[in-house]
């Protein structure tokens, strides 16, 4: 009898006890539990993250024809509406409701995209204090003419891909300047995409105006077009500050000179550059003497489909390649006519082997020959004179 009073006793006090934590546990708010437990990291990415972003989202706040879906912001018609009266409102619910879940950053959604729509101008401070975006994708925007010099201007460090795609009216010569202003604000951007815009130059120092870009590895300005664009001309230190650049793709366009400095760097990269020129209006005095040689790293030259550029003038292109072995040139589709002005690449082909790649001779309308089969006996007895090309059988 004894030893089950005992056993009782002993079940009651643990029962007591259950409902004392219970009931503490009860009364306490979460974060302060956190604390007791020893988590006390506010900053992590939480479930009422993400339900502040589906709050946000609500219909009453987006409006057609915006939504909001899986962390993105999509805004689609063929009519022009008020997009900043969308973030305005945004805005103030952020405001409003949402302040303990930012952070002091604001709100950072994963992707806005503007898609067909006839919005005409992005206008200063688009997204307004509190709205954030990793991935800004502008699709078919026919109207598009103007992006602000500081559309971007609160939320362009938290950007990291910038992506144009379709027809856009963006680049036209009396808003070129807003728009570099604008892609300026991106310090922490990966990637710029122009596709089929209407810029006719890349200015000087085109990028850098504001410090920072230690990220952006590649930029396009007509990468995936049938269609030439307007680019006639690149300036001096137009990448300068892009440090850690590895792609720029240049090609349909209507480029037709570059000077030295085009393509110069601040530091120094073992990352190779690659600078796609293909299917331009380059010709064999388009090359400035002293291009490329103040690149600071190695670099993969694009050349196909450049009718006009029958050789490489080697006062040009023989001190580039001398000046790294990583350094090379691809003619794939562009071959050349190999009179005189391209004996030196047989001359030194022993340098030079690995580094000219895909080097065709035209004879005739269609024919093309592979250089190695190209007598130059004239060229070597008349130093540069135009020879008489000969096939070696």
């Amino acid at each position: 009898m004894t030893k089950i009073l005992s056993i009782i006793t002993s079940q009651s006090t643990v029962v007591v006890v259950v409902v004392v934590v219970v009931t503490i546990f009860m009364f306490i708010h979460p974060s302060d539990a956190g604390t007791m437990f020893g988590n006390n990291n506010n900053h992590n990415h939480t479930n009422d993250d993400d339900t502040s972003l589906s709050t946000l989202c609500s219909q009453s706040i987006i409006n057609h024809p915006c939504r909001c879906e899986n962390g993105k912001i999509i805004c689609d018609g063929e009519y022009e509406f008020n997009l900043n009266g969308q973030f305005e409102r945004l805005n103030r619910n952020v405001n409003h409701h949402h302040h303990h879940h930012d952070h002091g950053d604001g709100i950072v959604f994963d992707e806005f995209i503007l898609n067909n729509t006839e919005i005409s101008q992005l206008t200063d401070d688009l997204f307004g204090d509190r709205i954030k975006f990793k991935s800004i994708k502008l699709i078919d925007c026919l109207s598009l003419r103007r992006i602000a010099a500081n559309t971007f201007r609160k939320s362009g460090s938290f950007i990291e891909q910038f992506i144009v795609q379709g027809e856009s009216s963006l680049g036209e010569d009396q808003y070129a300047s807003d728009l570099f202003d604008s892609l300026n604000s991106m310090v922490n951007v990966e990637k710029i995409w122009l596709n089929r815009n209407r810029l006719r130059s890349i200015p000087t120092v085109a990028f850098g105006k504001k410090s920072g870009f230690v990220k952006l590895k590649e930029l396009n300005f007509n990468k995936f077009s049938s269609k030439n664009g307007y680019i006639k001309s690149v300036g001096n230190f137009a990448f300068y500050y892009l440090n850690q650049l590895q792609y720029v793709y240049l090609s349909h366009q209507r480029i037709n000179y570059l000077p030295a400095n085009a393509f110069d760097f601040e530091q120094t990269s073992n990352q190779t550059l690659y600078i796609y020129l293909g299917n331009n209006k380059l010709n064999n005095t388009s090359f400035e003497k002293g291009i490329f040689l103040n690149s600071k790293r190695p670099i993969h030259l694009e050349l196909y489909w450049n009718p006009e550029l029958t050789y490489l003038d080697e006062d040009v292109f023989a001190p580039f390649l001398q000046l790294s072995p990583l350094n090379r040139i691809s003619l794939q589709d562009n071959p050349l006519v190999c009179d005189c002005n391209s004996y030196w690449i047989i001359r030194d082909r022993h340098k030079f082997v690995n580094q000219i790649l895909n080097v065709m001779c035209k004879i005739g309308p269609k024919q093309t020959f592979n250089i190695d089969l190209i007598s130059f006996d004239k060229c070597i007895k008349n130093g540069r004179k135009r020879n008489k090309l000969i096939v070696v059988n």
